[in-house]
C-alpha cells in the first residue's frame, strides 16, 4: 500500500469516526437524554473516549459540530418566500418555523440545561434567535418595525421560546401549539392591514 493510500484510508476512517460521534450526540438528544457526557457519546458511537476529544478538542467543540449538523437539516426552510405580500410571507415563515421548532425542541431542552456551563452553547442559541429575528426583519416593512411594541410581540410569538413554552409547560400538542401561535400572529397582522 502506498503512503498516499494509507493516508487517505486514515483520513476516511477519521471522518467516519467523527460522523459517528456527531450522529451519536444527535441520537442521544433525540431520545431525551439531554446533553450526554463524553463516555456515553463514545459508547454510542462505538469509539474510544480519547477519539471524542481527539476529533473535537472538548465537548464544546463537539456541540458546535452538532449544532452545525443540526442547522444543515433546516437549510431548505430558508428558501425564498412565494407569497406576494409581506403578510403572506410572515405566514409562510411561521409555517416553516413550526416545522423546524418541533424538530429542534429536544435540542433546545438539552441546551437550556447545559447553557450555563458552555459559552458555545449560549452562542449557538443566541445565533439561532438572531437569525430568526433577522429573517423577520427582512420581511416586515420598516414602517411597521418602527412600531416597536407591535414588532416585539410578533417576534415573541414567532420565537422558539414561545413554541417551547406552549409545548413543554402548557403541554399542548404540535397542532394546538400552531393554532395558538397562528391566532396571535394573525391578530397582529390584522392590526397592520
Amino acid at each position: 500500500m502506498s503512503d498516499q493510500q494509507e493516508t487517505d484510508g486514515r483520513r476516511l476512517r477519521a471522518m467516519a469516526s467523527r460522523d459517528r460521534i456527531i450522529q451519536a450526540v444527535l441520537a442521544l438528544i433525540d431520545e431525551g437524554h439531554g446533553i450526554p457526557g463524553a463516555e456515553v457519546i463514545a459508547e454510542r458511537a462505538g469509539v474510544g473516549l480519547r477519539s471524542v476529544f481527539r476529533h473535537f478538542g472538548d465537548l464544546d467543540g463537539l456541540y458546535v459540530a452538532m449544532l452545525d449538523r443540526l442547522g444543515s437539516r433546516y437549510t431548505p426552510l430558508v428558501r425564498s418566500y412565494e407569497a406576494p405580500t409581506w403578510q403572506g410571507q410572515v405566514g409562510e415563515s411561521l409555517s416553516r418555523r413550526m416545522e423546524m421548532f418541533e424538530g429542534v425542541l429536544p435540542y433546545r431542552r438539552a441546551a437550556e440545561a447545559y447553557r450555563q456551563h458552555s459559552a458555545m452553547m449560549r452562542h449557538g442559541m443566541e445565533a439561532l434567535d438572531r437569525m430568526l429575528r433577522g429573517r423577520l426583519q427582512g420581511i416586515v416593512p420598516a414602517e411597521h418595525q418602527a412600531d416597536e411594541l407591535w414588532f416585539e410581540q410578533l417576534d415573541l410569538w414567532m420565537s422558539l421560546d414561545s413554541y417551547g413554552r406552549l409545548r413543554d409547560r402548557q403541554k399542548l400538542d404540535p397542532e394546538r401549539t400552531y393554532q395558538v401561535i397562528r391566532t396571535a400572529v394573525d391578530a397582529l397582522l390584522a392590526a397592520k392591514s
